[in-house]
């Protein structure tokens, strides 16, 4: 990644069992002690923790964080919902070096992730889609990129 770009977030498909990752999320059940509860726990009736949607709401962030393999310029992967799909994917965060970006900038990071989608190879994942968000607290923009499935070894 070169530095004129800012932060880029990816969507991928992580598989239907999750890989036995654990959620914590504190509830309230009448004590003032908050309770710990994984993924493999039979209670049904608690709803994930959603801290981020897709402009569309098609992705939803959630607060678990996801152990992958090393790769380049992927800072950050979280546990996230394809709530079109019905199927848990990993939302991955890349953060550039620069708080703003000129309108330039904008339109080449426009443009490699256009080619990104119409790029089709057996050994290379599928992009989707992306958008850009400008929104962020700290005034950094980022790329978000729908990726289908994970690669496992």
């Amino acid at each position: 990644m070169n530095q004129d770009k800012d932060e880029a977030v990816i969507v991928e498909e992580e598989g239907k069992d999750g890989g036995g990752v654990a959620s914590e999320t504190a509830t309230n059940s009448g004590s003032n002690k908050p309770q710990v509860q994984t993924d493999d726990d039979d209670d049904d009736e608690d709803e994930p923790v959603y801290i981020e949607s897709s402009p569309c709401s098609r992705w939803q962030k959630r607060r678990e964080t996801v152990s992958q393999r090393d790769i380049p310029g992927i800072d950050a992967s979280y546990l996230a919902m394809d709530t079109e799909e019905g199927v848990e994917v990993v939302w991955n965060e890349v953060l550039f070096s620069e708080r703003k970006i000129s309108e330039i900038q904008h339109n080449k990071v426009s443009e490699v992730f256009n080619k990104l989608i119409d790029l089709s190879h057996m050994n290379i994942v599928k992009f989707h889609d992306y958008w850009q968000d400008r929104t962020k607290k700290d005034d950094r923009p980022r790329v978000i990129i729908y990726r289908n499935k994970i690669l496992h070894c």
